[in-house]
């Protein structure tokens, strides 16, 4: 038996990239988005196909042993506590027998999924013991029907649950870039996007050549320096838009732009839609 809601759940060194910043900068981002949660309690075998979602989900096993299988990965096995966990929204299959998981997912309104996120596993199990995750389980599982005020109290609580996932793991590893001038170089750009950032400023910040900056640079974050800081500004733009009423041209000042028609520009390239129609 399947409990859905809403339908539709398919679903220098001390500059270094602190886990704090991180975690407070992807609770931001999915504010945004529309949180999702099933649970899935069938009796014998079976199995359902998730398809890809510009999202965060998760699995939480609660009895049995789940199997969650993608294109290009061996199954990977979760167990009664353990948590499937698939920053980036890859498309999967989930399988096992006498079953029941709790899924949870956000689907994000920005379609760039946060820079951290996708250097992350795409799928992964984080193995049981996870802080109150009992506790969150059921208070999400309690706000599976539509009864007043369970929207919001269900986006709080799958929020929680992948902070949760997010602080407890051993994958918070991989979040800070492992070099601390390529960080203090992105750090800089996340404390002022609107900076007339170049990349000799930024090379300068991480205390650089160019050239071994920008190979750095690539090489860790996996993308220019450049493309990095048009990616910051416009995923802060959206969301301004999103969370305010702030005039455009301020937005687009706020977001490093010198004026209203390059950030629409810029906008609407990323984002293929316009800044006034994203804000709707």
């Amino acid at each position: 038996m399947s409990r859905c809601a809403p339908s539709g759940c398919h679903l220098s060194p001390s500059a270094t990239l602190r886990e704090v910043d991180l975690l407070s900068e992807v609770a931001s981002r999915i504010r945004g988005g529309t949180a999702f949660a099933c649970r899935i309690s069938e009796p014998g075998p079976w199995r359902r196909s998730f398809p890809p979602k510009t999202g965060i989900g998760f699995h939480a096993v609660e009895r049995g042993t789940a199997w969650l299988t993608t294109a290009d990965k061996r199954p990977l096995r979760a167990a009664p506590g353990d948590v499937a966990f698939l920053p980036t929204g890859a498309g999967h299959t989930l399988s096992g027998e006498d079953v029941t998981v709790l899924s949870g997912c956000y689907h994000l309104a920005d379609p760039q999924v946060h820079a951290a996120m996708r250097r992350l596993p795409p799928v992964s199990v984080v193995a049981g013991g996870l802080p109150r995750l009992a506790e969150l389980s059921a208070l999400l599982d309690d706000n599976l029907t539509d009864q007043p005020g369970a929207e919001a109290t269900r986006a709080a609580l799958v929020g929680l649950v992948v902070m949760q996932v997010l602080r407890h793991s051993e994958m918070t590893s991989a979040w800070p870039v492992p070099d601390p001038f390529i960080s203090a170089a992105v750090r800089s750009i996340h404390d002022d996007p609107r900076a007339p950032w170049t990349v000799q400023l930024l090379s300068d910040r991480a205390g650089m050549s160019r050239t071994a900056f920008t190979r750095r640079f690539n090489k860790l974050v996996g993308k220019p320096p450049m493309t990095y800081v048009t990616e910051v500004r416009l995923s802060t733009a959206a969301r301004v838009l999103r969370e305010t009423n702030v005039p455009l041209a301020t937005v687009a000042r706020q977001s490093g732009y010198a004026n209203e028609f390059s950030f629409a520009t810029a906008f609407r390239r990323e984002y293929g839609i316009s800044p006034g129609r994203y804000r709707g």
